[in-house]
């Protein structure tokens, strides 16, 4: 009986785990408007550097065109390379402490992160757009 017990919750730890991991999420690519060609690329790092911070990620310049964001919260940490042109940006995982990384999986929460990040990202540049037309 004490054996049936320990498998049946050893099973349901496994499940709980499981639920809270999701394919890691990669933003490879995504096109910003055709208009974006009238920014020049200090201007587009300005608007990304605009929506990371906020939603309290700290970004470092590593190059042109290319970025590092940390977001901290609590005791989890998450770092993202964020890579762009006047075309496209993409956004990679780096690393990440207690966020469950797993390989190809990781906590649904960076998912959420890194999904709002892109979105904020994308209304910036949109904004930025608006404002030199």
């Amino acid at each position: 009986m004490m054996r049936s017990l320990k498998f049946a919750m050893l099973g349901m730890l496994t499940l709980f785990v499981v639920a809270c991991t999701a394919p890691i999420m990669q933003v490879e690519s995504q096109p910003f408007p055709d208009e974006t060609q009238n920014l020049s690329m200090d201007q587009l790092q300005d608007a990304i550097i605009k929506a990371a911070s906020s939603r309290e990620w700290t970004v470092k310049k590593l190059s042109t065109g290319k970025l590092m964001a940390t977001y901290a919260r609590r005791d989890h940490l998450a770092k993202v390379e964020i890579d762009f042109s006047q075309q496209e940006f993409s956004i990679l995982y780096v690393d990440s402490t207690n966020l469950k990384y797993n390989g190809g999986t990781i906590h649904k929460n960076y998912n959420r992160w890194v999904n709002n990040l892109k979105v904020d990202i994308q209304r910036e540049v949109a904004a930025k757009i608006a404002a030199t037309s």
